[in-house]
């Protein structure tokens, strides 16, 4: 099981330090950009908040041990800390590449960014899905980046094919499998065809394969593309450790591709400088299977649950491979999420081009989720 708050803070022996767990389990880029500061602080008086996608359960046990054990004299000491390198090697071991072929950032968000400053220009665009998570969007509309966005189907999976069309003189595709916020996912397969076809058609495009909801994907089929990174160049994975590793707070995020590709990407600012602290516990969580099986396993149960709650209800849930979900309520994610505010659920932001009749609801724990139903049903309900 894993730990509340109160446990990782006596876990950690500085409860009254002033080191709280939400800088592990704290809310992420997206919840902050959203709200803008807005919401109040964890354990607010009741108000369920699953209206950015981060863990509910928080991190595993060996990844608070080895925060604690890392909290010695020594962080005054080596500039940047070994722990840092030692994570790029636990990656490059995990997916069987050199050590060049890995970059790490604080967070995944600041990848995303990068990426699009590092392979785009005015003559090269940005191809993006519509909806999905909006970070190269919003990135390469500020810096004066044409924007190619392609919407998805009429399941709402990513469209492969129109990506692909799109992608031709493009400078940079941005691909989330499985997508944020739709929930959908492509398999191995189709994703292989999909960036071998473009390489071959528009060989100077670089693709991103945002791969932060993979570990919750619950297809056998569904693979990570890293694979793919290394025979083909300019195709690179990013990965977030805010989802199932359970450590928003934290900002850690990494890509894999190729070294030219990798080197690209740090030659641009922004990525951030990760601490000691942050190292240290993704070192610890990328060896901890049994919690990472153990996370999945509930996340498919709560999943389950809400999932049959909002079908019971009537309403149109395509099948996520993610820790949310995205229903068709045939209303305005705004006025659906100010009534549930108003009775104390906070849901998911706009995702345009759907915001008016769709609405991401992100994955509590089973406690909150089965408070939050009664709360959908009772908005759905008087609504109808």
């Amino acid at each position: 099981m894993s730990p509340s708050r109160r446990d990782v803070v006596r876990t950690l022996g500085l409860g009254g330090a002033g080191l709280s767990t939400a800088l592990i389990i704290g809310r992420g880029r997206e919840a902050m950009a959203f709200e803008a500061g807005a919401m109040p602080p964890p354990d607010d008086g009741g108000v369920i908040r699953i209206s950015s996608n981060e863990n509910a359960r928080g991190p595993s046990r060996t990844a608070i041990t080895a925060i604690r054990d890392a909290l010695t004299p020594r962080l005054g000491r080596g500039y940047p800390p070994d722990y840092t390198n030692d994570l790029v090697d636990a990656i490059a071991r995990r997916y069987g590449v050199g050590r060049d072929s890995v970059i790490t950032a604080t967070g995944s968000g600041p990848i995303l960014e990068v990426a699009v400053r590092a392979f785009c220009s005015a003559a090269k665009p940005l191809v993006t899905a519509a909806p999905t998570y909006g970070t190269s969007e919003t990135t390469a509309r500020r810096i004066g980046v044409p924007v190619r966005p392609v919407h998805v189907d009429r399941a709402l999976a990513i469209d492969l094919e129109a990506m692909a069309v799109a992608a031709r003189g493009a400078g940079l595709v941005y691909f989330c499998n499985p997508n944020n916020p739709t929930g959908t996912v492509h398999d191995a397969a189709a994703v292989e065809r999909f960036v071998r076809r473009i390489k071959r058609e528009s060989p100077d495009t670089v693709i991103h394969i945002d791969e932060a909801y993979m570990d919750y994907a619950h297809d056998a089929a569904v693979k990570t593309a890293a694979p793919l990174t290394q025979e083909l160049p300019g195709v690179f994975i990013s990965r977030s450790m805010s989802k199932a590793h359970g450590m928003a707070g934290l900002r850690i995020g990494y890509a894999v591709g190729q070294p030219a590709t990798v080197r690209a990407i740090a030659q641009q600012s922004g990525l951030g400088s990760m601490n000691a602290l942050s190292a240290a516990a993704a070192i610890a969580s990328l060896g901890d299977t049994a919690h990472l099986a153990a996370e999945v396993a509930e996340n498919a149960r709560v999943r389950e649950f809400t999932l049959q709650g909002l079908r019971k209800l009537g309403y149109d849930v395509p099948e996520p491979h993610t820790n949310h979900v995205f229903v068709a309520l045939g209303r305005p994610a705004a006025e659906f999420r100010e009534a549930c505010q108003a009775l104390g659920v906070a849901v998911g932001r706009d995702f345009p081009p759907m915001e008016k009749t769709h609405s991401r609801i992100s994955l509590g724990t089973m406690d909150e989720m089965r408070r939050a139903m009664d709360v959908f049903r009772t908005v759905l309900t008087a609504r109808a």
